[in-house]
């Protein structure tokens, strides 16, 4: 059923650490990609979210699972069109505070740039137009911080486009070899996807980092995803999407 909430007690016997109470699993219908939820122990743990642009924020179609041998006091309501603060409960009497973070994805119009810096921080808010990143690192504001497996960035526009630059810098306290996995991909419906290019072992990070693809007529979307780390970080910066 439509907004249908599960709270489902997963009987296991498994044990749980105080900080580690909360969710299992969040699902929204329209979402481009899985939610990824992030344990903190030190502050308020993360869901975060990508859904398309015709997902109605005011009232989400959406569900969920806790953990074993937690609960809230009240159901969510349907309301996401700002970060939600939910705190978890266990019945050790313990909780813990979450933020659910659902980033509506709006396509923007060409030429679309993307120069992050101190004056225009990689801040992520309801008011933003054209991208959307999962789990990138909020400390590195400058630049689009890929800090572990799992990060991807996205970009939609809505008309065709057939040039595409972009600057990545691997990032780490030794000069090491890439061997890891990092791949940008180009869809036209954020469903289906192709791989424009990959980095691994042996198709390494260029020195000067600027990277320049021509695309197809049909793209509407580009994204960028650490797919296998190892012991670098990445730096994404100065998009340049334009007809």
């Amino acid at each position: 059923m439509k907004k249908t909430i599960i709270l489902l007690l997963i009987l296991t016997g498994m044990q749980f650490s105080v900080f580690s109470q909360g969710f299992s699993s969040f699902m929204v219908k329209g979402e481009l990609e899985q939610a990824k939820i992030k344990n903190v122990k030190n502050g308020a743990s993360i869901i975060e979210v990508i859904v398309s642009n015709d997902v109605n924020l005011k009232d989400l179609d959406y569900k969920y699972r806790l953990l074993s041998n937690c609960y809230l006091d009240d159901d969510l309501d349907f309301d996401f069109t700002q970060p939600k603060k939910v705190t978890v409960y266990k019945n050790d009497g313990s909780s813990k505070d979450w933020i659910i973070y659902v980033k509506r994805l709006v396509p923007a119009s060409l030429p679309l740039e993307l120069n992050f810096s101190k004056n225009n921080p990689s801040d992520w808010n309801s008011d933003v137009v054209g991208w959307a990143g999962i789990a990138i690192d909020k400390r590195k504001k400058t630049v689009i911080r890929f800090g572990n497996k799992g990060v991807s960035f996205w970009v939609a526009i809505n008309q065709p486009a057939k040039h595409l630059t972009y600057k990545l810098t691997p990032v780490s306290r030794d000069k090491i070899s890439f061997d890891g996995l990092f791949i940008v991909e180009t869809s036209e419906d954020g469903k289906e996807w192709e791989t424009l290019t990959e980095f691994n072992s042996k198709n390494q990070f260029s020195e000067a980092g600027v990277y320049k693809h021509e695309l197809n007529k049909k793209v509407r979307f580009v994204r960028w995803t650490y797919v296998d780390r190892n012991k670098l970080n990445i730096n994404l910066n100065n998009i340049l999407i334009t007809k």
